[in-house]
């Protein structure tokens, strides 16, 4: 299994920042720093990056990985892939762990990784987080272990509190729903054609953080001391 952290936005939620959200400083630190020595403690040696915008500016600070102890692939889009499309730009062969580039995490991967095992039949395995905020939030609905419904719910109407955390492992079948010529996204786009063709998608509850900081609301109220970290 291959971990893919997926940097390429513009971020222009964050306003046009100088720098990529990869590089912000959370606790002192970049937040590619965090999701780096996270993705080491959970027993990973190579990790790929997917990037974009200001892909120099993240590539000159990680470099090749060794202050992480680890090997660090690049792909730099040349048009914007979404996504899911950068991921399926990488053409792997194994699976991939997606993470999202603007993450603090802060809980243990091993529930994930075993959640997927149990599933091969699943094209993917979701990461899902109970959230305070549902109606902002792209929520999934769960049959046992099965995604059954993935849906937003800004009125508040059909209950849920189950939230996609932008952490998944996704099967290199999967992929092939992204097209190769347009950008495409995991939840707004492959998820859900995946329902809809009946193709098995998995949910594994977690607890524990991952934050989103790609608003500057979220990134300023946020507070890592509050964590175990």
């Amino acid at each position: 299994m291959l971990p893919v952290i997926v940097a390429g936005g513009l971020g222009t939620r964050m306003g046009g920042e100088a720098l990529p959200k990869a590089l912000l400083a959370v606790a002192g630190k970049p937040l590619i720093d965090h999701q780096l020595r996270w993705l080491k403690n959970a027993g990973f040696s190579t990790v790929a990056l997917c990037l974009g915008h200001k892909a120099e500016a993240i590539r000159s600070y990680c470099g090749a990985g060794k202050r992480w102890g680890l090997d660090l692939r690049y792909c730099v889009e040349t048009q914007p892939r979404g996504t899911a499309g950068c991921v399926k730009d990488l053409r792997l062969d194994q699976d991939a762990l997606v993470v999202y580039g603007d993450l603090y995490p802060d809980l243990e991967l091993a529930p994930l990784l075993r959640g997927h095992g149990d599933h091969p039949e699943a094209g993917a395995t979701l990461a899902l987080l109970r959230t305070d905020h549902p109606r902002d939030s792209d929520l999934a609905r769960l049959e046992g272990w099965r995604v059954c419904a993935i849906y937003r719910d800004p009125e508040g109407l059909r209950g849920g509190d189950l939230a996609l955390a932008a952490v998944w492992i996704v099967r290199p079948s999967l992929l092939d729903l992204a097209p190769d010529k347009r950008p495409s996204d995991f939840g707004r786009d492959v998820f859900p054609e995946a329902l809809r063709r009946g193709l098995p998608l998995a949910g594994c509850p977690l607890v524990g953080i991952l934050a989103d900081l790609g608003t500057p609301e979220r990134f300023e109220r946020f507070r890592p001391t509050e964590t175990k970290r």
